[in-house]
């Protein structure tokens, strides 16, 4: 991937295992997020190709239908609360539990009415994996996920995902650029440097 005269990744070759997690680390600036990015389809590569299950990811559908991406740089439209967001999530992706909604919903106790936009990052944080975690996602990938969480949410999340890749044998993909972080949850580890 290129950017004017910047060569953002060059040469990149990883495989992730189906029902692993696969954890990537690297300083800032080193590529991750424009790899994920490119993994989920946002961004088109200049090169190479980029397949989840076969498929490649750019413009399908049917493959970000079975992923999710919490990014550190989130996003929710303005107007909307915790609910109108599960809501239209409900609405895009197929295998949406609202049973385990509710079930999350005691563990992250953020009242559903609030405009998630208008909470602090770290709730913010705390609503998007309520939310993704609620897609029953067969992929999911985690930019620096737990950046601006406290120490006993970040536990508390770890341990929420560990259960539902022992149970869903969800196939995650978790860069970071603390390795200490990622050494207890991960399978295989990756480092990224400049793009390669």
């Amino acid at each position: 991937k290129i950017f004017g005269d910047f060569k953002a990744l060059d040469q990149l070759d990883l495989h992730v295992e189906k029902g692993s997690v696969y954890g990537l680390v690297g300083p800032n600036g080193a590529g991750k997020t424009t790899f994920i990015k490119m993994l989920c389809g946002v961004y088109k590569g200049d090169g190479g190709i980029i397949t989840v299950d076969g498929e490649e990811t750019y413009e399908n559908t049917k493959i970000k239908e079975k992923m999710i991406c919490i990014s550190d740089d989130l996003f929710f439209y303005p107007t909307y609360s915790i609910l109108d967001m599960a809501k239209m999530y409900s609405e895009i992706y197929p295998k949406w539990d609202w049973e385990l909604f509710e079930k999350l919903k005691e563990i992250f106790r953020i009242e559903v009415k609030r405009k998630a936009r208008r909470l602090s990052k770290g709730m913010q944080k705390q609503v998007a994996f309520w939310l993704g975690l609620c897609t029953e996602p067969d992929i999911m990938i985690l930019d620096e996920p737990v950046d601006g969480l406290d120490p006993v949410m970040r536990r508390q999340i770890w341990s929420i995902i560990m259960a539902d890749i022992a149970e869903h044998g969800t196939t995650v993909l978790v860069s970071s650029h603390n390795l200490r972080e990622l050494e207890d949850v991960c399978d295989y580890v990756g480092i990224l440097h400049e793009g390669k």
